[in-house]
C-alpha cells in the first residue's frame, strides 16, 4: 500500500490517498476515517508497532491544529484501505490569543526513537521537539528544554539565563518568531541552531523557510535545515550538536534512511550519501542520484519511500493548493560501496488537484 499526503488546507486535499502498489489502483482518497480533518495540512507519516500492534501516525501541520493523529490500520486481509481514528497523539499548547506556548507549532515531520521518545520538527517554532511517549495513543511535551547539551551551553545565555520552549531538543538561531508566545534564546549556527527566513504578508511577518524533515540512524538525529542547505546531526544521548554535512547545492526538505544510505530530497534533486553504522558529519558525502527535471522541467522533489529495491518518489509542480504533481516508481540498484542507480521512472499516479507532500509504503 502506498499512502500519499498533500498540501491540504481549506481548498486542498485534507485526507490521505491509498494506492494498491501491485495494480496501481487508487483504492481510496479518504484513507483516514472519522478524524477531525477540516482544513487539515497533512505532512509526514510514520507506521510503527507498539506491543506488537501497528499504528499509523500522521502529522497535521495546519497552524490552528498542529497535531499528530493516531490511526488503527485496516484489519488483516481486509480489501478496504481504511485507517480508523484512535485519537490525538500530540498537540500544542496555545495561549488565549492562539500563539504557540511550547515547541509544537506547524509540525512537519516526526520520527520515533524506540517506544519511549519521538522527535517532531516544527516550522513555526523552528525547533525539533522531544516528546515522551506515554502509550501508543498519547505523547506529552515535558517542561523545559529536553537537551542536556543546550541546558549546559551557558556561554550563550544572557544574564538572566537561557530560555527555551518546552520540549526543545534542537533550537533555533532566531528565537523571536511570529505567533510564538515565548521569545527563546538565539542559538548560533556553530552550536547547532537552525536557521530561518521570513516573508511579509499584508504587513505581517511570517516564517517562510525553516526546519523540515527528521530521521534517525545509529544514535544520531538528522535534521533538514532548509534555509542553510544543510543536514545537521545531533546526538540522541544528550542532544549534543555533532556538526553538519557538506553544504548542499539545493534546499533539503525530505529524508529517507535506508540500508543503502541516506536519501535527501532537495529542490529538483535527490542526493545520496553512504551512512556508516556510527554516522558522523565528516562521513557524509552527497551525490545527486535523481533529477526531477529529467521528467519535467517544472518538477521539484517531495517525499521518497522504499519497498525493497523499488522507490516511490513524489514530484511537485507548483506550490500549495495551486500546484499539482505526480508519483513515479523506480527500480533502484545499489552497487557495492557506491551510489545507487535509479532506473527509468515509471508513472504511478498523476493529475492531482493539489501538491503531493509525503509518500509512505506500508506492507499491508
Amino acid at each position: 500500500m502506498l499512502l500519499v499526503t498533500f498540501h491540504g488546507g481549506s481548498e486542498g486535499i485534507t485526507n490521505v490517498y491509498a494506492y494498491d502498489t501491485t495494480t496501481g489502483q487508487l483504492n481510496t482518497a479518504s484513507a483516514l476515517q472519522s478524524a477531525p480533518l477540516s482544513g487539515a495540512e497533512l505532512r509526514g507519516m510514520v507506521y510503527t508497532a507498539f506491543n506488537e500492534d501497528s499504528y499509523l501516525y500522521v502529522v497535521n501541520g495546519a497552524k490552528g491544529t498542529s497535531t499528530i493523529i493516531c490511526f488503527d490500520p485496516p484489519a488483516p486481509g481486509s480489501s478496504v484501505y481504511d485507517f480508523s481514528y484512535v485519537g490525538e497523539f500530540l498537540g500544542p499548547s496555545l495561549s488565549k490569543k492562539g500563539h504557540f506556548e511550547n515547541s509544537i507549532g506547524h509540525p512537519y515531520a516526526m520520527v520515533f526513537n524506540g517506544t519511549t521518545l519521538c522527535y517532531v520538527s516544527n516550522q513555526d517554532t523552528n525547533v525539533v521537539a522531544q516528546a515522551q511517549v506515554n502509550s501508543y495513543s498519547h505523547a506529552s511535551i515535558e517542561k523545559g528544554c529536553q537537551s542536556a547539551y543546550l541546558n549546559g551551553l551557558t556561554s550563550i545565555c544572557p544574564s538572566g539565563g537561557c530560555v527555551y520552549l518546552d520540549g526543545t531538543y534542537v533550537a533555533s538561531q532566531d528565537g523571536a518568531l511570529p505567533d510564538v508566545d515565548v521569545t527563546a534564546t538565539n542559538v548560533p549556527s556553530q552550536y547547532g541552531g537552525l536557521s530561518v527566513s521570513f516573508s511579509e504578508d499584508k504587513g505581517k511577518q511570517e516564517v517562510q523557510n525553516s526546519v523540515r524533515d527528521v530521521a534517525i540512524s545509529g544514535g544520531v538525529l538528522f535534521v533538514c535545515d532548509e534555509p542553510s542547505n544543510l543536514i545537521r546531526l545531533y546526538s540522541l544521548t544528550d542532544g549534543s550538536y555533532l556538526g553538519c554535512g557538506p553544504t548542499l547545492p539545493k534546499s533539503p526538505t525530505h529524508l529517507s534512511v535506508q540500508p543503502s544510505g541516506l536519501y535527501v530530497s532537495a529542490d529538483d534533486q535527490i542526493f545520496w550519501s553512504a551512512l556508516p553504522s556510527s554516522p558522523t558529519p565528516s562521513g557524509l558525502c552527497f551525490t545527486s542520484v535523481l533529477s526531477a527535471t529529467s521528467i519535467n522541467s517544472n518538477y521539484k522533489v517531495g517525499g521518497i519511500t522504499f519497498n525493497g529495491s523499488t522507490a516511490y518518489v513524489a514530484f511537485q509542480d507548483g506550490t500549495g493548493t495551486t500546484g499539482t504533481g505526480a508519483i513515479y516508481s523506480y527500480n533502484v540498484q545499489v552497487p557495492p560501496q557506491s551510489a545507487p542507480v535509479f532506473g527509468t521512472g515509471t508513472p504511478f499516479a498523476s493529475g492531482f488537484p493539489d501538491t503531493p507532500e509525503f509518500v509512505l509504503f506500508v506492507n499491508l
